[in-house]
């Protein structure tokens, strides 16, 4: 049968075991959350250098349809007038 001194040494180095494992899952987490920070981050970043490339992309497009049209305005009216037709055929419930 174990004694009283037995079991409370036990319950003393579960007492420091408990405090060890709490430690560890402070610095765990304080990790985690570390890396959670660093990862938004980079997400960010990401997500601006994105924003700034679309916008760019969107820019040179715009200029390109801008320059079509000043060097072709007869066709780009027909395409435009064209395009908006069968859109309308499309979108039209008549059938």
């Amino acid at each position: 049968m174990a004694s009283a001194d037995d079991f409370s040494k036990e319950m003393d180095q579960l007492k420091k075991e408990f405090t060890t494992l709490r430690n560890e899952l402070g610095s765990l987490m304080t990790s985690v959350k570390d890396q959670a920070g660093k990862q938004g981050e980079k997400v960010a970043d990401l997500a601006q250098d994105t924003g700034k490339a679309v916008r760019n992309q969107t820019k040179a497009a715009g200029e390109s349809i801008e320059k079509t049209i000043k060097e072709r305005p007869l066709t780009s009216a027909l395409v435009a007038i064209g395009s908006g037709f069968v859109i309308g055929m499309l979108l039209s419930n008549k059938r």
